[in-house]
């Protein structure tokens, strides 16, 4: 008895199809996420690390203005010269902005002196265990290279328009696989209907045959 794997493979398609979708929705808003925080200059929290967008060559040649690098939490204690960390800073020019500097001293109070890679001058103010935001752990190059394109604002825009194509792609494609299905049942059907026509006439066709049969034994047999 052979089994009729068309309904299931149709289903796992249309599985993969939604999976597809969804996960493409996830990756833009993921973007558009990162991207607005960015735009606000705060840093974009997400699966237990932060992301930040850094803009000044502060630390050339190591990170650059424009690249978007990771941070992760880390213990204050573990903490110590040679390593970079991205923090609010408490410096009267840019108060309560981001920077992304690294530590050259650690101070007796548990607080850090921190430096851009590319700066004469250390940073006037210590950086405090409470400002914090992580330790670097590298660059986001993919969100470098969907900023390239061009500003936030066409990003997000860009992002909106990508979703709404995704939808109606799949809503046109469930519509396309709806139609076939209908067709293909049609067809079906006709196919049954033609299959009794000729059932139909066969039994129609052995019938004649039969009373001929009949009436020829009657007239041999009066």
């Amino acid at each position: 008895m052979s089994v009729n794997k068309a309904p299931l493979i149709k289903a796992v398609k249309r599985a993969a199809a939604v999976t597809a979708a969804v996960l493409l929705t996830a990756a833009i808003a993921l973007v558009v996420y990162v991207m607005v925080r960015s735009m606000r200059g705060e840093a974009a929290e997400v699966f237990g690390v932060s992301i930040v967008r850094v803009v000044t060559g502060s630390m050339e040649p190591s990170i650059h203005s424009g690249d978007y690098i990771i941070l992760r939490k880390t213990d204050p204690l573990t903490l110590a010269e040679g390593d970079i960390i991205c923090f609010y800073s408490a410096d009267r020019e840019i108060y309560g902005r981001l920077n992304t500097h690294r530590i050259v001293r650690v101070l007796e109070d548990g607080s850090f002196i921190t430096k851009g890679d590319s700066n004469n001058i250390e940073d006037s103010a210590p950086v405090t265990v409470d400002r914090i935001v992580g330790k670097y752990d590298g660059k986001a190059v993919f969100l470098r290279w969907i900023n390239s394109f061009g500003s936030a604002n066409k990003l997000i825009l860009l992002a909106v328009f990508l979703i709404v194509t995704a939808v109606a792609a799949y809503e046109v494609k469930t519509i396309a696989a709806i139609a076939r299905e209908r067709k293909e049942s049609r067809i079906a059907e006709e196919k049954e209907r033609l299959m009794r026509l000729a059932i139909d006439e066969e039994k129609r066709k052995l019938y004649e045959q039969e009373q001929t049969a009949e009436n020829e034994n009657t007239g041999e047999n009066p």
